[in-house]
Order: structure tokens, then sequence, then C-alpha cells
């Protein structure tokens, strides 16, 4: 069995199981059941990584994006902070689900369900911009509010992942899947993962997943996770990490599973498929398949 095999038989594997596809539905449902009760929800979207294709199995968390009326986000003649929606929206949760771990986390409430958890971002609808692309204002962390525009990013994301023939979408999960088994697990955002593929190209063309996944654990390492400008201009800067802390371990496993990946191409470039397998062997922490 040659290497592009066994990645394939890698990918059937971290595919996400139709129990976890129909449970984070499910999730998704009973919460906007419960939001749209207690507020004047105006839309609701299921984005991040489910929304995109791009979820693996066990580890993917459930993303919402919950757009509530302006008038939600109001007092008196000013808008709240986002912090104040955000506990307006963390007690209506604890309320609903009050033997559920419900709490903050920077841009986010999450509902622990067991394994599984759910991250419900609550927005308002901002307008649209002279491409007609829909703008939201979310929570900052910070207690103010940021422009995003999830469909337009997904979009944006979704035409790369054509022009690669599909595999952009094979290649984050198998980013993530790398992420989720390193030891400790590599504290890098999904969504960087995602349009750092797409800006930079890099499953076009005639391409093997494995010179796909070296060239962006090479380019990763290259930019040293700093946080990458959107490319539609929407969300200002798409940060890797959420700490200074959280980037030096992120680059220390990059670099090192960069090194072994080059290892593996090399070996592979010469017949050496055993020594090849042995080091992707060593990238996925012992889960790639022989």
């Amino acid at each position: 069995m040659n290497v592009a095999a066994s990645f394939q038989i890698f990918l059937g594997r971290i595919q996400p199981t139709d129990a976890e596809v129909t449970s984070a539905r499910q999730h998704a449902a009973v919460i906007r059941t419960r939001l749209g009760t207690s507020f004047n929800l105006k839309k609701f979207i299921i984005a991040g990584s489910y929304s995109r294709g791009t979820s693996v199995h066990g580890s993917s968390d459930i993303d919402l994006f919950a757009v509530l009326s302006r008038e939600e986000a109001r007092w008196g003649g000013s808008y709240v902070s986002s912090t104040t929606m955000l506990d307006n929206v963390r007690h209506d949760l604890e309320s609903r689900f009050p033997y559920t771990t419900v709490f903050r986390d920077v841009h986010a409430i999450v509902a622990q369900f067991g394994t599984t958890r759910v991250d419900v971002v609550p927005a308002i609808f901002w307008g649209m911009n002279e491409k007609k692309w829909p703008l939201y204002q979310m929570p900052d962390g910070a207690g103010a509010w940021m422009q995003t525009s999830p469909p337009t990013h997904n979009a944006y994301i979704r035409h790369a992942d054509l022009r690669s023939g599909g595999k952009l979408r094979r290649t984050a999960q198998l980013l993530k899947s790398w992420r989720e088994c390193r030891t400790p697990r590599v504290p890098l955002s999904s969504f960087h993962i995602e349009m750092l593929l797409a800006s930079g190209r890099i499953c076009e063309g005639i391409k093997s997943y494995a010179a796909c996944v070296t060239e962006t654990l090479q380019l990763l390492a290259a930019r040293e996770c700093q946080a990458l400008r959107d490319p539609l201009g929407i969300a200002g800067n798409i940060g890797a990490t959420r700490s200074y802390l959280q980037r030096e371990t992120a680059l220390r496993s990059i670099a090192y599973s960069r090194d072994h990946a080059k290892d593996a191409l090399r070996a592979e470039s010469l017949a050496d498929i055993r020594e090849a397998k042995r080091q992707w062997d060593i990238v996925f922490n012992g889960q790639f398949p022989w």
C-alpha cells in the first residue's frame, strides 16, 4: 500500500459519523427553539466546521450563530456592551439547561453536552456592503463588537475547495486531526487553517495530500502563526491562536511535524515507502495507517 492509499484510509477514519451529524443537528434545533422563545431571533446559522464539511470524528465543536434583533442589543439610545449580550444569552441557556455546564469563552457562550461542545455566538445584522455581502456584528471578547460574515467566508472557502477539486476540505480535515492527536493538543484555530488554505491556494493543481499537508505546515512555520489578514476585508485579522503562550505551543508542534513531514516526502521520492509511512506516523502521533 502506497502513501496516497494510507492517506485515503486515514481520511475515511476521521469522517464524522452519522450519529455525530444527527446529534449536532439536534443540539442546534434545541438551542434555536430556546433562543427563539426568549429573544427576537432573526436568523440562526450553523457555522464553523459543520457548515463547511470539515468537521472530524470525535473532536469538532458545533458553532452556532444566533442573529438577534438590534433592539435586543440596545439600551436607551445606544448599544449595550457585547459582554452584556453574552451574559444575557448565558443566563438564558443556564435556565434552559440547568444540568449542563454553560460558560463564556471569549466570543461565545459554550454549552457542554457531555463530550459535545456547542458554541453559541450572539450577533446582530449590520447591513450589506458594496458587494452585497451580509455583515454582522459579534462580540470581540473585550466588550466591544467586531464585524464578521460567516456566509461570505464559507462561500470563499467553498469556492477555493472547488478550485482544488475537493482537496482543500480534506486537507483541512487532516490538519484538524493532526491538531487533535498531538500531545499536547495544538491550539490552532480551525477558521485560520481553512482561510490560510483558501488564500494561499495550497491545494490547487496536481498535488498529493502528503504535499498539501507538508506545504501548510511549512507556511504556518514560516508565518510563525501570525494572524492572517482577512482576504475579504471583513473580519480584520484572523488569529491563529488566542494568546502568546498558545502561539509558542503551536509553533513547537508545527516545526516538529513540518520536519518529519519533509522527511516523509523525501523518503517517498526515494521509493522508501516504509520510511515515508513511519515519518507520517510520527507526524500524526501513532494514528497514521501503515
